[in-house]
């Protein structure tokens, strides 16, 4: 027999049509099923804190990417800039996210640091700001040219 070939239709047969009303029916239901056995409340409050984390980055990234300076200072700056967008990203799955799961998305400002796991430093350096940027992700400043 032939490693390659493919089931006939008739060997898996599908209802179709019950498939269908079946999805139909289940549809409303949205991300949370009789099936989701996480604890939804605690994975809305994970996700916001990740959320708050994300956006952190972000505003330290973009504040980084404008203090630059120096005569090294614009391949480093593009990398901040590079990072804000990625976070930002990141930030915008979080909240689709948490939205699908029937919760929201936590963008206040007045409390986004202490829901955050990133600290917002305001580096005084170039340096400094590539060790608050990489150092805490687990980076070595050794691969750095500072």
């Amino acid at each position: 027999m032939d490693m390659k070939a493919k089931p006939s239709p008739a060997s898996h047969p599908i209802d179709v049509k019950a498939l269908r009303a079946r999805a139909r029916q289940k549809i409303t239901d949205g991300a949370v099923t009789e099936n989701y056995g996480a604890d939804r409340e605690m994975v809305l409050k994970l996700l916001n804190e990740a959320l708050a984390t994300e956006l952190v980055c972000v505003l330290r990234y973009r504040r980084h990417y404008f203090m630059a300076k120096g005569i090294n200072a614009d391949p480093v700056a593009a990398e901040f800039l590079a990072h804000a967008g990625e976070e930002l990203g990141h930030a915008d799955s979080i909240a689709a996210r948490i939205v699908q799961l029937g919760g929201e998305p936590d963008f206040a400002p007045d409390t986004l640091t202490a829901r955050s796991h990133a600290e917002y430093i305001a580096a005084d350096s170039l340096g400094n700001m590539i060790k608050e940027t990489w150092w805490p992700n687990g980076l070595p400043l050794k691969a750095m040219a500072i």
